[in-house]
């Protein structure tokens, strides 16, 4: 699966469909991380995980911090908590 970054928004295609991850700058090194979707015959599939990982990797690469609105990343950011210093939550 090759994600694919674009104008405020990661995605991958999936056998099911296609998955996202919208995000938006808020200014002062912030960006808001506000909708994930992923195809509910791939969920638990770790295809949500890897968009986070994604927008994560963005940030540290452009030196910005992740606001994480959606309610999938504060579970994400649980469960990586490598990620938190890339984080405003």
């Amino acid at each position: 699966m090759e994600i694919k970054h674009k104008d405020g928004r990661f995605s991958v295609k999936t056998e099911h469909g296609e998955a996202e991850l919208l995000y938006k700058d808020i200014g002062n090194g912030v960006i808001s991380a506000y909708h994930t979707f992923t195809p509910e015959e791939d969920r638990g599939q770790g295809v949500a995980e890897r968009l986070a990982l994604a927008v994560f990797e963005y940030a540290k690469e452009k030196g910005l911090k992740v606001r994480p609105d959606c309610p999938y990343l504060p579970r994400f950011l649980e469960k990586h908590r490598e990620w938190k210093p890339f984080s405003t939550g």
